[in-house]
């Protein structure tokens, strides 16, 4: 069986019709045969979810098997399903119910980050590592990591710039106390440590995306220093009415732009450009 025939066949036991799972592919095997993923994407797991879901699973049993792969003999390693299996655990359970596959390390990594990104389970950070493992440990494009994840390969590489960010603000996002949005904006620092202050900033203040872009914006904006295009701005903004600014790139090349703020500022500019064009 090929190796993406073997993926989707994985994919179709997990994401399939959880209520009804083909009970030929389906195993009982003891917990203490089973362990955690080596390569699980997934670093954190909310003890309050597990402790709900462990309360489902104590009613209703465990109505999607977890996916596992056969490491040595009666050993198996947990290549989906591992919030099931910890939910089980703390019911303790002696056996839980499995479907058993001949996944590789590049499988076991993917389902558990496809499985994960279904479920939109993973932070920011826990993603773009996920796809950062795909790249470096499997030598995976960003096109080949696309097209197994279903994401798009802009997404791809979005995520995967975050973790150019300093730790610190790494960790910011992983407990969710800065989110993506923030992320995409602090990457256009280019100091580490104005990123850190920066981060540090959003998180103790709360900013929203929004204020931080405009924020940035106006720090990173040129101011005009030439004197005499100053003055010529102010002497035409007064003259005219309404907001003039100039964009001097170069010493006989520029853009004169003209503000408005509602449809009725639009009208009565375009009325005054009229009249001086009959003039």
């Amino acid at each position: 069986m090929s190796d993406e025939r073997k993926l989707s066949k994985g994919l179709e036991a997990l994401l399939g019709d959880v209520e009804k799972p083909n009970q030929n592919l389906v195993k009982q095997i003891k917990t203490d045969q089973i362990i955690a993923n080596r390569f699980q994407p997934r670093k954190s797991f909310n003890e309050e979810s597990l402790n709900e879901l462990a309360d489902s699973i104590k009613r209703h049993g465990i109505l999607s098997p977890i996916i596992v792969r056969e490491i040595s003999l009666d050993s198996y390693e947990i290549v989906a399903g591992e919030r099931r299996f910890r939910a089980a655990t703390k019911n303790k359970l002696n056996e839980v119910p499995c479907i058993v596959e001949s996944f590789e390390n590049q499988d076991s990594l993917e389902v558990a980050l496809i499985e994960n990104l279904q479920r939109e389970d993973l932070n920011p950070v826990e993603e773009a590592q996920g796809y950062d493992r795909l790249k470096r440990e499997f030598g995976l494009t960003q096109e080949e990591i696309s097209s197994f994840t279903g994401k798009a390969r802009s997404t791809i590489a979005n995520a995967l710039r975050i973790l150019k960010l300093p730790q610190e603000v790494l960790d910011l996002i992983s407990s969710g106390k800065i989110d993506k949005g923030h992320a995409k904006v602090l990457l256009s620092l280019k100091n580490p440590q104005d990123i850190i202050s920066q981060a540090n900033t959003i998180s103790a203040q709360g900013i929203s995306v929004s204020a931080l872009s405009s924020s940035m914006r106006k720090k990173t904006k040129k101011p005009n220093t030439d004197p005499d295009i100053q003055s010529l701005i102010e002497e035409l903004s007064n003259n005219f009415g309404h907001k003039v600014s100039i964009n001097q790139k170069s010493k006989n090349k520029g853009q004169i732009e003209i503000t408005y703020t509602n449809a009725d500022e639009r009208e009565i500019i375009i009325d005054k450009l009229k009249t001086f064009n009959r003039d």
